[in-house]
């Protein structure tokens, strides 16, 4: 039982079969290789009519900060997911990616005037070996985005034309032409550019400075080349291949002077406080310097006795100490200020007015450093690493602000002590004669002065030096170049690579979808029933008759039906007098052609052989024969006739035939009688081979009550005519309800018959 119920799901299943579907591409090969051809085409086309579009790149190294916020920040960075080293790289690509580095480098190109040739409708980009120049005069009130049409028409004349219609001027070469509310003035630079191209149309387009940065800034790509180095690639795709070549060369151009820039501000800011503190002091010195001039030429003393020497030597060298202590005290107060109030710019650092505490140090490049990331890590609230830095660079001022209130309270200390040294020493000058005392104060006070002075001349000095030594922190290692331009589109590899996909695929999607909507079966479905032997296949042939086997003997539609007749040996071999049911799963399928041509070939062999026309319900069998129709099975069913007078002699030998009778009005009922049993058994005592055409299967049941008088039930299936799923559910019924043998007969095959040499009759021809 199990058996049967494994066996009938095998009939219902209803499943894509990979060898049927292999079967049925095979098959429409040709088809295949029509669309591929045809997408490859397409694909040529493609290729010829796309604008090429290339990819351009610049490689920047970007150098390391020589002086690093410390531990501490690198830590935060890294918990960021950020490894060390990054963030500096990280703001430079955030730099040149931004729309001001952008706009500076357009602010020097000559870019807003955009020209382009007309081939097949397109616009073809030109930028190298114009033939002519649009210089704007006046104005900026240029019509934007309009391609403007420049048509020569000879003797440095040409005429301008815009799609819109509202620019239609014939003008000469170096005239001023009013468009808009400007003027502009086309010069030529070669008018045999118009003889060598005499159908191309030459267009120009005005653009604004804000379209050309969003559009050169959104092309715009800046990637690290990998995560442990400091080389950044830029990179532009586009069509005009040349003008982004130029871009990108000043584009990098403009970022190193901007680097180089930031540099010398800072220097500035450092050179400019030393000024400051040097115009004080400059008029200061000038001062005592004639002070002591005039001293000298009014008592006639030009030199200090040796303990004046003395004197004044101690009390330069804590003068010195004490303007040292008051630059630091004036460094410290501006820091503290700077902090206090929140001002924005950077920090001159310690180490540059002469203050050499390594804390102080340290902490002024962290904050500077801190600001710079938190400056690059981009606004607003919801900000993670923004908020972290925010808290970072709180923290930091905060102990900046404590270690500054330290050091200024040790300069306070240190500048009293300072000063009362310079007292002590001065009051040791007291012993001194009147005018020397004087003389001593006086030199004192220029010595002072002179001593700042050539300190403050030292710093400015280091300071020029170390300006003029600035660099960029950055260096173009392979600028731009038209040479090394890569294509990116169109891609020939990749359009045919498609157009094989696609060429393929449709194809694949159609016979798939046609397979799988098709509810007629085809040669390739049978696959699915490969389990049930198929021991006929019927060749399609033309305007045949039922009895084409008789009438035909030789043809190749009966040598189809005498190969079966071969192959029924083996099935029924084991049993005498065999009868065989023909059937089918629908109207229409040939059953009836096929059990009477498989009764021909018995009789033609001089088997014993009767056909019995059990399709009750629409005999077609009697038709074919002149035979008496109103006695039969249905009259023997119900007792009317006998046995003996419902068999009648056809016209061919070894052939009988039972006829169905007049149509009962019971005709199931009468296929499920005992008497119907009886007759089967009756007609094998009296035949060698009995072959019974009965009704599908599929739409009635009379069939279902004969398949067990049977020893074998062939089941007719036409292709591109029988439904699936009227196969498969009859196929399952007719397992279930039998364990005879079940097999196929295939009908309407299409044959090539040349291909093995034979005609429409059956025996060997010249090929």
């Amino acid at each position: 039982m199990n058996n049967n119920n494994n066996k009938e799901s095998k009939f219902r299943e209803v499943g894509i079969d990979p060898f049927v579907l292999f079967r049925i591409f095979i098959k429409n090969w040709y088809f295949f290789v029509l669309t591929i051809v045809v997408a490859f085409v397409l694909a040529k086309m493609k290729i010829a009519d796309t604008i090429p579009t290339f990819r351009v790149s610049s490689t920047v190294l970007i150098f390391e900060e020589e002086e690093r916020g410390g531990n501490e920040n690198e830590q935060l960075m890294q918990g960021l997911g950020m490894p060390a080293g990054m963030r500096n790289l990280d703001n430079q690509i955030t730099i040149l990616k931004s729309r001001d580095l952008t706009s500076r480098a357009l602010g020097v190109l000559d870019f807003e005037v955009e020209y382009f040739y007309r081939a097949s409708g397109d616009l073809i980009p030109l930028y190298h070996s114009l033939p002519i120049r649009v210089k704007k005069n006046k104005g900026a009130d240029f019509p934007k985005g309009v391609p403007i049409d420049f048509t020569y028409l000879g003797d440095n004349s040409f005429k301008l034309k815009s799609e819109n219609g509202n620019i239609d001027i014939q003008a000469s070469f170096g005239d001023i032409i009013n468009i808009g509310s400007g003027s502009i003035t086309i010069e030529c630079y070669n008018t045999d550019w118009f003889d060598y191209n005499p159908e191309v149309t030459l267009t120009f387009v005005f653009r604004s400075h804000v379209s050309l940065v969003r559009a050169f800034n959104n092309r715009l790509n800046v990637k690290a080349l990998s995560n442990t180095g400091s080389v950044l690639e830029i990179s532009l795709v586009g069509t005009n291949v040349a003008r982004d070549v130029d871009f990108l060369n000043k584009l990098t151009e403009v970022f190193q002077a901007l680097s180089l820039e930031k540099k010398n501000q800072e220097a500035n800011r450092r050179i400019q406080f030393i000024e400051n503190q040097l115009d004080g002091i400059s008029d200061s010195l000038v001062i005592t310097e004639n002070q002591l001039q005039q001293f000298r030429s009014t008592h006639r003393v030009m030199n200090l006795s040796a303990q004046g020497q003395e004197i004044i030597s101690q009390v330069s060298r804590l003068e010195e100490e004490n303007a040292r202590l008051k630059l630091e005290a004036n460094y410290y107060d501006n820091l503290a200020d700077y902090l206090q109030n929140d001002i924005t710019g950077d920090l001159p650092l310690p180490i540059s007015m002469g203050i050499e505490d390594p804390a102080l140090s340290g902490l002024v490049t962290e904050l500077a450093d801190l600001q710079s990331q938190l400056a690059a890590s981009g606004a607003g609230e919801m900000n993670p690493l923004q908020n972290l830095l925010s808290q970072r660079v709180g923290t930091k001022k905060n102990e900046l602000m404590e270690t500054l209130n330290g050091l200024r309270r040790a300069n306070i200390i240190a500048i009293s002590e300072n000063q009362s040294q310079i007292n002590r020493v001065n009051s040791q000058a007291s012993a001194l004669p009147v005018t020397e005392r004087q003389l001593l104060g006086i030199e004192r006070k220029f010595k002072l002065n002179d001593e700042l002075y050539t300190l403050l001349l030292e710093k400015r000095a280091e300071l020029q030096m170390q300006k003029a030594s600035n660099r960029p922190d950055n260096e173009v290692i392979n600028p731009a170049n038209l040479l090394y331009a890569e294509q990116v589109a169109p891609n020939p590899r990749m359009i045919y690579f498609i157009a094989l996909f696609l060429g393929s695929f449709i194809p694949f999607v159609l016979l798939f979808l046609k397979h799988l909507l098709n509810k007629r079966i085809h040669e390739e479905d049978l696959q699915r029933y490969n389990h049930i032997p198929v021991v006929g296949t019927i060749p399609r042939v033309k305007s045949i008759r039922s009895i084409e086997v008789l009438n035909n003997p030789d043809s190749v539609f009966a040598e189809s039906y005498r190969i079966m007749r071969s192959r029924l040996q083996f099935i029924t071999k084991s049993k005498k007098n065999p009868i065989i049911l023909v059937t089918s799963a629908m109207p229409g399928d040939g059953k009836t052609v096929s059990a009477i041509n498989l009764a021909s070939v018995y009789s033609l062999l001089g088997k014993k052989t009767v056909l019995v026309e059990f399709d009750l319900r629409n005999p077609k069998v009697s038709k074919e024969f002149d035979v008496d129709r109103n006695k039969g099975i249905s009259t023997y069913l119900i007792g009317r006739e006998s046995i003996d007078n419902i068999i009648q002699e056809t016209q061919f030998n070894n052939l009988s035939i039972v006829t169905a009778g007049p149509i009962p009005p019971n005709p199931s009922e009468l296929a499920a009688s005992s008497e119907a049993k009886e007759f089967f058994e009756q007609l094998r005592q009296r035949f060698e081979y009995v072959i019974v055409d009965s009704a599908p299967v599929g739409l009635i049941s009379d069939t279902q009550n004969l398949v067990e008088s049977a020893d074998a039930c062939l089941v007719v299936v036409r292709v591109k005519k029988t439904i699936k799923d009227m196969l498969g559910k009859t196929l399952s019924e007719l397992q279930t309800n039998t364990g005879h043998s079940l097999s196929l007969i295939v009908n309407d095959v299409t044959i090539d018959t040349s291909r093995y040499g034979y005609g429409k009759k059956y025996g060997y021809i010249k090929t």
